[in-house]
């Protein structure tokens, strides 16, 4: 049995599904058949519960011993407050862990998570209505996107040498450097290239539109049947179905005054994040 030795602690809809790819090409690296196990996250309800994978003995199967670089991406794992607890329990059980944090500009990937909530898990209230109301930072919208308060619980835990945090724009736009930046950090050979690095997974316009009784079916019953199956052939099948039975879902527009709300939301997150890690973020728009 083994454990992990590193983690991609998220940010939700910043990557983490190309990145997880990008890594197990490498053949020095190890991560798990099952992208997002979940194991350190807390459930929340029944239904996350049969998607996360609950017992060490069935997370220990999901990674080859033989393999000295394995890894995992949850990017639940970086949801504070919604999700609580995680940097301590996994400090509990891999305490030389290390952490690649894949972050995107804040507003975007406010509005990516709520397509991918309308698209995948039945949220039918419009993305105006949604963000009405910021001062509830529990909004897994709102709290993915809180970067540097995530930053800062994993580093009373870990140091800082253990945390990598990549930003999303580079890795689209200069992907074999920010591989490159990502196979030095976890001590593995940085020259490794692939052609399957040209491959990006879970494109925005690739999304569509579930009901939300369809939602909770796939929830219960189609995914915990289906997340042992290979990623691409998971993925092949899935895509293939949505294309026949359901209706593309376009991408979500924001309000100049939603906007405006947002950006003043995250200016002093961001701040804080760019002098935890010296990084400029040049694209973003905060």
């Amino acid at each position: 049995m083994a454990l992990p030795t590193f983690f991609i602690i998220g940010a939700p809809k910043a990557g983490t599904t190309s990145l997880h790819y990008y890594l197990n090409q490498h053949p020095q690296i190890q991560m798990s058949a099952i992208k997002e196990p979940r194991f350190f996250a807390p459930p929340l309800n029944p239904l996350n519960e049969k998607r996360r994978v609950n017992r060490l003995d069935k997370y220990e199967r999901l990674f080859d011993p033989a393999i000295g670089v394995r890894g995992e991406a949850s990017p639940n794992y970086s949801e504070y407050p919604f999700r609580q607890g995680v940097p301590e329990r996994i400090k509990k059980l891999v305490p030389d862990a290390k952490f690649v944090y894949l972050v995107r500009d804040p507003v975007e990937r406010t509005i990516s998570h709520y397509d991918h909530l309308v698209a995948s898990e039945g949220e039918r209230r419009s993305l105006t209505e949604t963000l009405s109301d910021l001062s509830d930072p529990r909004l897994p919208y709102i709290c993915a996107s809180l970067y540097a308060l995530q930053l800062e619980l994993y580093l009373r835990e870990f140091s800082q040498q253990r945390m990598l945090v990549a930003d999303q724009a580079e890795l689209l736009t200069d992907r074999r450097a920010t591989l490159q930046k990502i196979f030095a950090f976890l001590g593995v050979d940085d020259a490794f290239d692939s052609s399957r690095f040209e491959i990006e997974q879970n494109r925005g316009e690739e999304h569509r539109t579930y009901s939300p009784r369809l939602a909770r079916f796939v929830g219960r019953t189609i995914r915990p049947r289906t997340q042992w199956l290979p990623p691409r052939i998971r993925q092949t099948v899935r895509r293939s179905a949505e294309r026949v039975l359901l209706p593309t879902h376009e991408k979500s527009t924001l309000d100049a005054e939603s906007r405006a709300r947002l950006e003043e939301l995250y200016t002093g997150e961001i701040e804080r994040l760019r002098t935890l890690t010296g990084k400029a973020f040049p694209s973003w728009s905060v």
